[in-house]
């Protein structure tokens, strides 16, 4: 039996949350518990050092971790997945609002919208019509009278069947609810909202008076960051946007640490409400307060993710995902309804997920490969998406190789230890002066820097390399004397100084050590190797490659050149690459104005072969090779080796 003396409580500061736990409770479930988010690339396994707060009173237990310093443990620093509640303690957050700090791409900005102009065109173009079986019909009823007294619903019936020519129309109990009250409220003048089927009309929607449009919700799911906007059905304008890192983060930073978070007790359900209530729904209401509109004004939904986000989505359990033979519950989910999966639009809109191709390959591949119009051209494109997972698609109009490289979260940040993802203060541009090997940096916002994102971490390690600071391996030059260049005895490793304390938002020293760069590398090699599996499959070498075509959240701050000489990217001529924005949740728009993109997504899923790398013989000693700056064979960087003696 618990008694009062087992029962801590904890209080976390600055945002004033109380929660009450058992005694020996892990820190880092309480704060889940109390709906306090801490970040947690790494599941909450203790390898990311993520998840340091400060304790400022409290008995509690900690493990040692190499992640904090002696110094930084006499200032109350820890780990939260490495500390356990011995009383009542409180706590305080070093980071307070990471999720909604996140920069998203989205396709509303000036430079996003002709990706999707471009992506409508090419629609257009290869002749998939652009509308839907949506509509609004506004309808002005006669008011009952003795003589006419037939009921409510025969009454709409009666002008429906009139105005569409249809007999059969579909009613749903909720509408059938509200048609009384909605009658008498605007004197028998409403608007419906319905949707064309093969058999007649589903009523989606009953509203009072007369209603100029029906919205539709499009929504990109991303393991790192959810970028949702809302859509005029009928003009295929975006009427509002908005994103924010993905609460899953909390779980663990990539998919594999989400899936066996879900196979804890309650873990698939925490994870699901992370991703529709604490986030998509969230987004909604932003979306639905600027634009002063109803839930029941959105009747159409279509999202895109990767095969995990799907099944989170649902709460269909992922955990077959990464088990040999790897098969997922599903590639084509069935088409739902809000009311489903507790979405806060309207009950009975539909509901569409994009069709995932593979265990690792998924709808937001599908909708980047349908929006950059890779399978309608004649041309050989190498298709990149380098977010958390690292999706690549080798192909044309003919025929589609993909895969899926286990990269990490090393390019969101993760497995970095001063990384962090693109948010404010987060540098994301460096280079290096070759005289005294100072660093120039760009940091995202005016603040401060306080760590370092994807972009920035590809720019300084191709400055470290091209600077003569870290050799083929990774590995610092130990005879360069430099007070930026030093030991770290806490770490057992030498590292380079990009910021000193002085220099940062929190007063602490900005580093890029050996093991960070190794991780990084084993990112960029995967990648790298990746594209060189699809390349071997098919015969075919980086010099039949016509276009490189990039999408992902790193993609907007990129620099091609420096992917190029640590080996990310492929060693061609810079004209052929191509940055397309965010074209997962373009390509969620496209489904969302036109049905028959819906169709040609289905189509488009189904040609793809699919390439799984831990099954291919020449991987492993591609993976191998490709972990070097830039690789063990130089030849295949000819750009690179001339202009470094290589």
């Amino acid at each position: 039996m618990i008694t009062y003396m087992d029962k801590c409580q904890v209080t976390f500061w600055p945002i004033g949350k109380v929660v009450e736990v058992i005694k020996g409770t892990n820190l880092m479930e309480a704060a889940r518990k109390a709906g306090v988010f801490l970040d947690a690339p790494c599941g909450g396994k203790g390898h990311c050092g993520k998840c340091r707060v400060m304790i400022k009173s409290g008995q509690h237990k900690h493990e040692y971790t190499p992640l904090l310093s002696e110094e930084e443990i006499q200032h109350g620093y820890r780990l939260a997945c490495l500390t356990w509640i011995q009383q009542d303690m409180t706590v305080e957050l070093t980071e307070v609002d990471v999720v909604n700090d996140i920069m998203v791409e989205n396709i509303t900005s000036d430079s996003s919208r002709k990706f999707v102009n471009r992506t409508v065109d090419i629609l257009k173009s290869s002749g998939i019509k652009v509308g839907t079986n949506f509509k609004i019909v506004p309808v002005k009823l006669p008011k009952p009278t003795i003589d006419d007294n037939i009921p409510d619903l025969e009454r709409v019936q009666r002008e429906l069947k009139t105005i569409l020519g249809c007999e059969n129309i579909n009613w749903p109990i909720e509408i059938l609810r509200k048609l009384p009250v909605v009658l008498r409220n605007f004197d028998y003048e409403i608007t419906l909202g319905l949707l064309k089927t093969e058999s007649g009309y589903n009523i989606i929607n009953v509203t009072g008076g007369k209603r100029a449009s029906i919205y539709g919700l499009c929504v990109d799911v991303g393991t790192t960051t959810v970028a949702a906007c809302l859509v005029d059905i009928d003009t295929g304008e975006i009427k509002s946007s908005a994103s924010s890192g993905n609460l899953q983060m909390q779980y663990g930073g990539d998919i594999i640490n989400r899936i066996i978070y879900s196979t804890r007790e309650n873990g698939l359900e925490k994870l699901n409400q992370a991703i529709i209530e604490g986030t998509i729904n969230q987004l909604v209401r932003e979306m639905i307060k600027k634009l002063a509109i109803t839930e029941d004004d959105i009747i159409l939904s279509v999202f895109a993710g990767n095969t995990t986000m799907a099944h989170l989505l649902l709460g269909v359990i992922p955990e077959n995902i990464r088990l040999e033979p790897y098969i997922p519950a599903f590639n084509n989910a069935p088409v739902l309804k809000a009311g489903d999966i507790a979405l806060n639009i309207n009950k009975n809109a539909p509901v569409f997920l994009l069709p995932n191709v593979a265990s690792y390959v998924g709808g937001d591949i599908v909708a980047g490969v349908l929006a950059s119009g890779l399978w309608n051209s004649d041309e050989t494109a190498l298709f990149i998406d380098l977010g958390t997972n690292g999706e690549i698609v080798l192909g044309n109009r003919d025929w589609m190789l993909t895969c899926a490289c286990s990269a990490g979260p090393a390019f969101e940040g993760g497995e970095i230890s001063c990384g962090m993802r693109a948010a404010t203060g987060a540098i994301h541009e460096v280079r290096i002066d070759r005289q005294n090997l100072r660093p120039i940096v760009k940091v995202i916002g005016t603040s401060k820097p306080k760590g370092i994102c994807g972009s920035g971490i590809i720019d300084l390690i191709a400055e470290m390399f091209l600077k003569g600071i870290i050799d083929m391996k990774g590995k610092i030059n130990q005879n360069i004397k430099s007070d930026r260049i030093r030991y770290n005895h806490h770490l057992g490793c030498f590292e380079y100084v990009v910021a000193f304390g002085n220099e940062t938002i929190d007063g602490l020293d900005i580093t890029l050590n050996e093991i960070d760069i190794d991780n990084f590398l084993r990112a960029k090699g995967a990648v790298y190797s990746g594209m060189r599996t699809l390349l071997n499959n098919i015969g075919m070498s980086v010099a039949d490659i016509d276009k490189v075509i990039i999408a992902g959240g790193i993609g907007q701050n990129l620099d091609i050149t420096n992917s190029i000489t640590i080996g990310l990217l492929p060693d061609i001529p810079q004209e052929k690459f191509e940055f397309i924005g965010n074209s997962s949740l373009t390509g969620a728009y496209a489904c969302l104005i036109s049905d028959e993109a819906r169709e040609k997504a289905k189509e488009i899923a189904d040609s793809m072969t699919y390439i799984e790398l831990s099954a291919d013989p020449t991987y492993m000693e591609e993976f191998i090779s490709a972990c070097f700056l830039p690789h063990t064979d130089t030849n295949l960087f000819p750009s690179l080796k001339k202009a470094m003696n290589l």
